[in-house]
């Protein structure tokens, strides 16, 4: 998938969210920052890699309309990547085995169609989905060892492509802050590339080249509310 049909796909996923979640005339905004941890993998034609930790933080704005519906938008430093190990026996000689992990540097930004179980109270739960693309800052391998012997990083962001379009789910728990219109916000998703990351061969590669990201993100965020709070019967 080419890095301009990635875009026309994600921002026709994105006005579709927009135009379900404006069905309602009034909204509440809030913003605020957000921080975690990923757990990331590469998968499909591609043998050897592990979930691998990675850093993730941003901010995030979200508004919600007086019914269940709501809508948020993220940009995010995304860390991403994979924990890899072979082992290869040469011709002559004893096992050899490989360490490192790989690291995919990314501007992320999810846009996420919301679903809010209750109507008013203080605790909001909802359930959520939507498309993700992700713009690659950088690409290297760090932590490498060949046979518990530490070797130099090495950048290869040559070998992955200019976007990361993907889909994602998950669910956000909140609940009321220090102060007014304020929230702590729990929230886990995963995220599931929809196409080949690479374009050159990378490590553990068998060679058809439709390898993808795999995601999973748990943030903390705090929000705070912007504008004007619109008033119903369900009082929130």
């Amino acid at each position: 998938m080419s890095g301009l049909t990635s875009l026309r796909y994600f921002f026709a996923l994105l006005l579709l969210s927009v135009c379900v979640s404006t069905a309602s005339a009034q909204q509440r905004f809030s913003a605020g920052p957000r921080v975690g941890a990923n757990m990331s993998t590469l998968r499909g034609d591609v043998d050897g890699y592990k979930l691998a930790p990675g850093f993730v933080g941003g901010v995030f704005l979200m508004y919600s309309s007086l019914n269940h519906f709501g809508i948020s938008a993220d940009v995010l430093y995304s860390q991403r990547g994979g924990k890899y190990s072979e082992t290869v026996t040469p011709q002559a000689g004893n096992p050899v085995t490989n360490t490192f992990r790989q690291q995919i540097n990314y501007l992320e930004i999810p846009v996420a169609l919301r679903y809010f179980l209750t109507l008013n109270g203080n605790f909001r739960p909802n359930i959520f989905f939507g498309p993700s693309l992700a713009l690659p800052l950088s690409a290297k391998r760090v932590n490498t060892k060949s046979n518990n012997v530490d070797q130099p990083d090495v950048d290869n962001s040559d070998a992955f492509k200019n976007t990361d379009l993907g889909i994602l789910a998950g669910f956000q728990l909140n609940w009321p802050g220090f102060g007014e219109r304020q929230r702590f916000l729990i929230d886990a998703r995963y995220t599931l590339g929809l196409g080949d990351v690479t374009k050159l061969p990378i490590s553990g590669g068998r060679g058809s080249q439709d390898i993808r990201s795999s995601t999973i993100t748990l943030t903390l965020g705090y929000g705070f509310g912007v504008g004007p709070e619109y008033r119903s019967r369900y009082r929130r």
